[in-house]
């Protein structure tokens, strides 16, 4: 059996209630601490042969923060008596006694609880359900209770896989002809369809009863489609409700995510209208006024289903496209003694943004081998040193298009050396955390910039904003950064690489992500000539997902 449906119905986002971990009693001193469950589970019917299908369940306690007391947990089985059996998870560690219908389970930690495993009685009929009820105590804190609803059978809906392009070009567009399963019990009373495509992709329609969400990194849409849809029946969107996925401009290495859920009954929506923000600059005619602000609609929210691992889809594109990343050359000066501050700076030209997805690796790392006679006063948290006289900065997974890279150094200048010369280097991390170009990066005389300490000749003028200043001689000798230190640093976008520099053997750093940019990496970029001429010999790829 094959129907085919249509998107026009209300929708919204899914949401999930969390409230804050730990609040003060208004009435009390005793912290209170919520107790955290499913709202409510569908379980599969006892089957004719072989044993019934566990669901796993849990309540747990959110941040118990400092409060190290022990908590005692009381599941209440009363209400599923016939229907569902329910016991402490063998897979954990084992906190509970038996006391007839209920559980007493004994727990204490930051994340205190109790793990369990529901399964359908024999005999219980389908629809069938009751409520698994949880209560806490200890001495000093308050626990406030939790409940999860338990029912024989559901829908059981299976989004199908879509025969798509792994390949495609920028500004290619693939339909989406998506099709989904109900291989439960029951029909589902409406269905929620979520679409997450990451930034470099477009879902160019826009449908009534869909919201859109554009993030950073991905776009997320979420339409709640109306009806019933049968159990044992296949569905597919119908012809009046096209859906394409479009490989955009800055398109490189992508993922899609589509799912299928179950919809909770439909609530009837309540706020108003906003008005189009679009004319908001025009006045002309019109007054300023307040009203009273309408209660949002409640979102839809998903439904039980009896098996969520086959509910969604993700499919992976790598996009023929390119990203240039730049590194912007610096100017320090300054006499001996002097502290300055100085940006070393790199740049995503695009057209392509660059995503490590489902990773921590950075998308890029910039070596810095500083002149002759300037040491580090301070780094950035996300800068190492693998030298004495040579750090590493990596970023987040994420670099976007067209995205400048910043990272403030404070320098001393311990000996004022003219026209001393350093290298900065972008580029990428292969497989095993060594540095090397990027192979989507296909323009290479831009990888490296000089790094210049006292230059003789005036530098070229940059149009790019500069972080230049007047250094002032510190009055200490010693590393740390004197209270009358100012800048003197100046950026350029000449893109030539060092003549000079110094530089050492390979040696490995590690870190942690700090702010925009995180620690990575291990090995190091040779500067000079040896370097720019090793990155044009080796494509390999370092920054793919």
């Amino acid at each position: 059996m094959r129907q085919r449906i249509s998107l026009l119905a209300a929708c919204g986002l899914v949401a999930v209630g969390l409230t804050t971990p730990t609040a003060m009693a208004a009435e009390s001193a005793d912290p209170v601490f919520r107790l955290a469950g499913q709202s409510a589970l569908a379980l599969r019917p006892y089957p004719a042969t072989g044993s019934p299908q566990p669901v796993a369940m849990s309540f747990h306690l959110e941040d118990t923060g400092s409060f190290g007391g022990e908590f005692t947990f009381t599941v209440d089985r009363a209400a599923v008596a016939g229907i569902a059996s329910v016991k402490e998870s063998s897979a954990a560690p084992q906190k509970c006694v038996e006391n007839g219908t209920k559980l007493v389970c004994k727990d204490k930690g930051p994340r205190p609880g109790v793990d369990l495993v529901a399964t359908a009685e024999k005999g219980a009929a389908e629809r069938a359900f009751g409520a698994v009820k949880v209560t806490g105590t200890a001495a000093g804190a308050t626990v406030t209770p939790a409940e999860t609803t338990l029912s024989i059978g559901g829908p059981d809906l299976i989004m199908r896989k879509l025969p798509l392009k792994a390949d495609p070009k920028p500004g290619e567009s693939q339909a989406l002809p998506l099709a989904f399963r109900n291989e439960g019990t029951q029909s589902a009373k409406g269905v929620i369809l979520e679409l997450e495509a990451t930034r470099g992709l477009e879902l160019p329609e826009r449908y009534d009863n869909c919201t859109y969400r554009t993030g950073r990194t991905s776009n997320t849409v979420v339409c709640t489609v109306e009806g019933e849809f049968e159990a044992k029946a296949t569905y597919e969107l119908a012809g009046d409700s096209p859906l394409h996925l479009k490989a955009g401009a800055n398109a490189l290495n992508e993922w899609f995510t589509y799912g299928i859920f179950p919809a909770e009954a439909p609530k009837q929506a309540t706020d108003a209208k906003a008005p189009d923000a679009a004319g908001a600059a025009t006045t002309a005619g019109r007054k300023l006024v307040a009203r009273k602000k309408a209660e949002a609609a409640p979102a839809p929210l998903r439904a039980p289903d009896l098996n969520e691992a086959d509910n969604r889809r993700v499919a992976r594109f790598t996009v023929d496209n390119t990203a240039d990343f730049a590194a912007e050359p610096l100017t320090v000066k300054g006499a001996a003694g002097t502290t300055v501050k100085a940006v070393v700076g790199a740049r995503n030209n695009g057209p392509a943004w660059v995503a490590n997805h489902g990773s921590a690796t950075p998308a890029a790392v910039v070596d810095v081998v500083l002149p002759q006679g300037v040491k580090v006063v301070t780094a950035p948290a996300a800068c190492r040193a693998v030298q004495p006289a040579q750090y590493r900065c990596a970023t987040g997974p994420v670099v976007t298009e067209n995205e400048k890279l910043a990272f403030p150094f404070e320098l001393k200048i311990e000996k004022a050396v003219k026209d001393a010369k350093g290298a900065i280097t972008v580029g990428g991390l292969d497989a095993k955390g060594e540095p090397k170009r990027h192979d989507f990066d296909r323009v290479l005389t831009n990888n490296q910039a000089a790094f210049t300490a006292n230059p003789t000749a005036t530098p070229t003028k940059s149009p790019s904003p500069s972080a230049s200043g007047s250094a002032s001689p510190s009055a200490s000798k010693s590393a740390s950064p004197s209270a009358g230190s100012s800048t003197g640093s100046t950026t350029g976008n000449n893109a030539s690489a060092a003549a000079g520099g110094r530089s050492g053997g390979p040696l490995a750093s590690t870190g942690s992500t700090a702010g925009l940019v995180g620690l990575a990496g291990a090995g190091l970029f040779a500067v000079g000539a040896a370097l720019y001429l090793s990155f044009r010999r080796r494509g390999n790829g370092g920054a793919h997902a």
